[in-house]
């Protein structure tokens, strides 16, 4: 009985899952004590959940990371033998999930878990139109890495979807630097006494907002436009002072006398 008490106590114990976050793209540590480990048993690092998945073994003879991590996993090994995390770069929404790490301390097997959950970052920005006559116009602009992106937009709680008094568009792109940049418009002939919000859904994963017009990608809209105004003042300022100058010339010109040039030698 003792015996059974002391195993469970160690699967107890030894089973406990440390929860950390990451966001895509970025980096994260899955932290694997192992002090005093036996060098001569296997160490391994195995996905449970979602699915089962190797993700690193070493033993005496080799170390081996399974081909979706290579490259942007590392070990710590070669400068500690106790210290068995693993630090993961570039992570990606597939990444989410229950690690376990196992190892032996002389013939006793040992195993830690990790739960990994990853996070979207976006950066948000809304506004409203008044265009002329009735009705208003809401604009959401989305700025993220992750393609497996949704806006949706609510009022007071309620979701909004097109109708015969509402009229929702969305569009998106990709730039040069890996950033999608999401749209949406939301218009409407109804009355509404409060205004709705922009949502963002990311599949998959949960999300992380930044409210933030300055650097958003609603700026790059307001710049958009606001370059195109420049283009037109210029134009219509240089035409004025040619303007300007012709009829200040030709007054210049009726105003003084002639000069003879027979008064030149």
């Amino acid at each position: 009985m003792r015996t059974f008490l002391g195993v469970l106590m160690v699967i107890i114990v030894s089973g406990d899952n440390e929860a950390i976050k990451g966001s895509l793209d970025g980096s994260v540590l899955l932290q694997c004590n192992c002090s005093e480990r036996n060098v001569n048993e296997k160490l391994q690092w195995q996905k449970e959940k979602p699915f089962m998945l190797m993700v690193f073994r070493h033993n005496e003879t080799n170390s081996m990371f399974n081909e979706r991590y290579k490259g942007r996993a590392k070990t710590f090994l070669s400068d500690n033998r106790d210290n068995c995390s693993i630090l993961l770069n570039n992570i990606t929404a597939d990444d989410q999930g229950i690690y376990k790490c196992s190892f032996y301390i002389q013939e006793t097997y040992q195993r830690s878990f990790v739960n990994l959950s990853v996070s979207a970052d976006y950066h948000v920005c809304q506004n409203c139109d008044n265009p002329s006559g009735s009705g208003k116009v809401f604009h959401c602009c989305v700025k993220g890495r992750y393609r497996k992106t949704e806006i949706q937009w609510r009022l007071d709680g309620q979701l909004l979807t097109n109708s015969t008094t509402t009229y929702i568009t969305h569009t998106y792109y990709l730039d040069a630097t890996g950033y999608y940049y999401f749209n949406s418009t939301i218009s409407t002939k109804l009355n509404w006494t409060s205004n709705p919000t922009c949502d963002v859904k990311a599949k998959g994963v949960s999300t992380k907002i930044f409210n933030d017009c300055s650097t958003g990608p609603f700026r790059r809209v307001q710049d958009s436009g606001r370059y195109r105004h420049l283009t037109i003042i210029p134009i219509t300022l240089v035409l004025g002072l040619s303007l300007l100058l012709w009829r200040y010339r030709s007054n210049t010109s009726r105003s003084t006398p002639r000069i003879r040039d027979d008064l030149y030698c």
